[in-house]
Parts: C-alpha cells; sequence; structure tokens
C-alpha cells in the first residue's frame, strides 16, 4: 500500500520534472527563426563561403530575411518561410547556393554528426 501511495505522489513531480527539462531545451534548440539562421551557417560553411559579416535574422512580412556579407564584400541573403519545414533560398551575390528545406539542412548536419 505503501508504494502505490508512493508511486502516486511521485508520478507527477517526475512528469512535471520532464516537462521543465524539455523546456529547458527551448533556448538551446531555438525556436523557429533560430532554425533557419542555424540552416543559413550550415549551408554557408558547407559552401565554403568565406563570411565578413554573419548573417542577421529578422521577421519581415511572412517570411524570414537573413543578410550578411562575405570578405569580398558580396551580399549574402537568405529567405525562408515562417512555417515548417522553412523552405528557404539562399544566394550569395547573383549565385544560388541552396534551395530546400531548413529543416533538412539540420536533420541532415544531426545525422553526419552522428
Amino acid at each position: 500500500m505503501r508504494w502505490r501511495t508512493l508511486a502516486a505522489c511521485v508520478m507527477p513531480v517526475m512528469a512535471l520534472a520532464g516537462c521543465s527539462q524539455i523546456n529547458a531545451l527551448t533556448p538551446v534548440g531555438g525556436d523557429s527563426i533560430t532554425t533557419v539562421r542555424n540552416a543559413v551557417y550550415d549551408v554557408l560553411v558547407q559552401e565554403g563561403v568565406e563570411i565578413l559579416v554573419a548573417p542577421q535574422c529578422t521577421t519581415e512580412a511572412q517570411e524570414f530575411v537573413c543578410t550578411g556579407s562575405t570578405l569580398d564584400g558580396s551580399v549574402i541573403r537568405a529567405v525562408a518561410e515562417t512555417t515548417a519545414p522553412y523552405p528557404m533560398t539562399l544566394d550569395v551575390a547573383d549565385q544560388n547556393l541552396f534551395t530546400g528545406n531548413a529543416s533538412d539542412v539540420l536533420d541532415a548536419a544531426l545525422r553526419e554528426a552522428s
């Protein structure tokens, strides 16, 4: 009987602890704009782009816009939708480096790291 009472008290506390741990990951995992920004950085690194000013992302209308510059002064510009899986395009100067989903970029990076 005591074990049941103990379990009845402990289980809700453990469930709440799990929720707080998940919530604690949000700043690390980031929100949707962070997902896009991290995907932009990943593509730039994969493509060997020499970055002078790392792209900063803002929300404009119904999209995220990230802008920065390369060492030679070329403009880095990414535009992504604000809903998952965050379809985006990434251009450096007049060259398109990436068209696809930001979520796919991060998923691929995660698989490579494993």
